[in-house]
C-alpha cells in the first residue's frame, strides 16, 4: 500500500500496487466497445441485460456500471467474465424507475445512446449505491444462487440521492446526477493519480473506510478507475453536502481493513458464476461484505466494503 491521496481533505485513496502482474488475456466493456465487439439490446425485462461479445477474447463487465439506453437506465449487478462468441443475459438493477420508453441521452465528452441499445458512461453508480445494492445481491446469491438485487432498496437510493443533490429527474435517474454535476466530479478528482503497476485502492472518505476495490492487472485499473472513483466522488459531495466530513482515515485504519478483508475471502462461500467464466466468493460476513471474481484461481475484480455502513 502507497502514500494517501487526498481530494481536497475529503476523499483519501490509499493506493494497492502489484509488485509483478501477468499478461491479460480479455477485454475490459470499454475495450470491446470501442472496438465493436459488444452489443447490449435491451431485453424487455427489468432485471436482465443481453450482452452479446463478438471476437475472440472474453469481456469483464463490472458492478455497479451504469449503461444508458433502451427504456430505462440499469446498473450491473455482480462482476462477470463473459465468454468471447456468445450471447449473455446478465442480472442488473434498473437505476431509472419513471421510464420505458426509448429516449436518446448524452453526457460531456461521450456519445449519445442511439436507441434501444445500451451504451456504457464511463461512471458507476454512486459508491454508497453499490454497497446497498450489492449487499442485497449477497443475501440472494447465498440463499437462491443467482445474484439477484432488491430492487425496492436501489431505487429508494436512487431517490435520495436526487434530492440530497437537489437534481430534479422526472424518471428518477441517478444518472442525472453526473450530468449536472459531472465538472465538480473531475475537479474533486484531479489530485487522484494512478500509480505505476497500480491495482486498485482502499478509499476513505472523511472519516469512513468505505470500500476496497482489486483487478488483476494495472490496465484494467487504469481504464475503470475514473469511472469507479466519479462513484466515490459522488458520495464525496453527498457528505460534503450534508456537512457530515470530519477527519480523514489513518494508514494504520486502512491496513487493518485491508486485513479483515484478506481474512473474509479466505472463508468466503464460492458460487459458479450463472453466467459467463468463473466463480464468486461471497464476503458475507459480521465485518466485511462484497464478492471477489475468481477464474482460473485469479481474482478479476474484488469488491469489498465494511458491514457495518450499510446496515
Amino acid at each position: 500500500m502507497k502514500e494517501p491521496q487526498s481530494a481536497k481533505d475529503i476523499f483519501t485513496v490509499f493506493p494497492l500496487v502489484a509488485t509483478e502482474t501477468n499478461g491479460r488475456d480479455y477485454l475490459t466493456l470499454e475495450e470491446a466497445f470501442e472496438q465493436g465487439l459488444v452489443f447490449i439490446p435491451e431485453s424487455g425485462r427489468v432485471s436482465e441485460l443481453t450482452v452479446v461479445v463478438k471476437g475472440e477474447k472474453p469481456v469483464l463487465i463490472t458492478e455497479g456500471e451504469i449503461l444508458v439506453g433502451g427504456y430505462q437506465n440499469r446498473t450491473v449487478n455482480i462482476s462477470l467474465l463473459l465468454d468471447a462468441g456468445k450471447e449473455h443475459h446478465i442480472p442488473v438493477s434498473c437505476v431509472e424507475r419513471g421510464r420505458w420508453s426509448t429516449r436518446r441521452r448524452g453526457l460531456t465528452g461521450l456519445s449519445p445512446s442511439t436507441g434501444l441499445e445500451f451504451v456504457p458512461r464511463g461512471v458507476t453508480a454512486s459508491s454508497r449505491l453499490r454497497r446497498y445494492k450489492t449487499a442485497t445481491v449477497v443475501n440472494h446469491y447465498m440463499a437462491f444462487s443467482i445474484p439477484v438485487a432488491d430492487q425496492g432498496v436501489v431505487w429508494e437510493e436512487v431517490r435520495d440521492e436526487l434530492l440530497t443533490a437537489r437534481v430534479e429527474s422526472p424518471t428518477e435517474d441517478a444518472f442525472e446526477i453526473y450530468e449536472r454535476y459531472w465538472n465538480s466530479i473531475e475537479d474533486l478528482l484531479a489530485p487522484i493519480k494512478t500509480l505505476p503497476n497500480q491495482v486498485g485502492a482502499i478509499l476513505a472518505i472523511g472519516q469512513m473506510i468505505v470500500a476496497i476495490e482489486v483487478f488483476d492487472h494495472p490496465d484494467v485499473w487504469s481504464i475503470a478507475s475514473k469511472k469507479m472513483l466519479s462513484g466515490y466522488a459522488t458520495e464525496a459531495l453527498e457528505l460534503l453536502w450534508r456537512g457530515r466530513l470530519s477527519k480523514a482515515v489513518s494508514d494504520d485504519e486502512a491496513r487493518a481493513f485491508k486485513d479483515m478483508v484478506a481474512g473474509a475471502l479466505s472463508r468466503a462461500t464460492v458460487k459458479p458464476s450463472p453466467v459467463g467464466l468463473g466463480e464468486h466468493h461471497l464476503l458475507d460476513g459480521s465485518m466485511v461484505d462484497g464478492f471477489a471474481l475468481v477464474h482460473n484461481g485469479k481474482v478479476y475484480h474484488l469488491f469489498a466494503f465494511p458491514r457495518t455502513h450499510h446496515t
